[in-house]
């Protein structure tokens, strides 16, 4: 018991930094192409990736920018909200917990090279919230909550027309901050492929 109270300091800590930092994105100035109110995406992507025993197959949509922030023009970075519906696979076999549904909403902030070559390299990073359908996944991983956060960070390269399609590889962590235990969450990797609607 004592150490529960220890612990959960640390955890309201966390989770309000992760809070805090998904309200600064979404609350920060739409772009005034999204005021109008034009809701349809400017690309599509296609997920994969793996970690824990639990195979991740997902498809997205994305919108960008997310905002038109001065401050992070002149840095070089972009803004872009990613609204994604992944399919999770565990591979212990027998278990009753096979697989699960995850949905997400994910700001992400994002670094490309310059345009000035015909293939532009990118890095990005996110924190976002997931639902899930089922709070756990193969025998031993319990996630507890079906409301959870998520972490993301990528690498890769964009080429084509106008920079239209892109390569790239990522980073994902899932876990609920330690709101309820146990907290085992999930950590992956994965690849994208992402295409720009025209």
């Amino acid at each position: 018991m004592q150490t529960r109270r220890l612990r959960a300091p640390s955890a309201c800590l966390r989770a309000g930094a992760h809070v805090l930092a998904l309200l600064v994105v979404i609350c920060a100035p739409l772009d005034p192409a999204r005021a109008s109110g034009s809701f349809v995406p400017d690309g599509v992507e296609v997920t994969g990736g793996y970690g824990h025993d639990v195979t991740i197959y997902g498809v997205a949509v994305n919108w960008n920018p997310l905002c038109t922030c001065a401050g992070l023009k002149t840095l070089g970075l972009e803004t872009r909200l990613v609204a994604q519906v992944a399919y999770w696979e565990g591979r212990q076999h027998p278990t009753a917990n096979g697989s699960l549904w995850d949905t997400r909403l994910t700001p992400m902030l994002r670094w490309a090279g310059p345009e000035a070559t015909s293939v532009r390299g990118f890095i990005e990073a996110g924190i976002g919230a997931h639902l899930l359908s089922a709070t756990r996944i193969n025998n031993d991983r319990v996630l507890s909550t079906a409301f959870q956060f998520g972490e993301t960070a990528g690498a890769g390269i964009a080429f084509g027309d106008r920079h239209r399609y892109e390569l790239g590889a990522y980073v994902q962590h899932v876990s609920n901050a330690r709101l309820k235990e146990p907290n085992n969450g999930l950590t992956y990797f994965g690849a994208v492929v992402r295409v720009a609607l025209p």
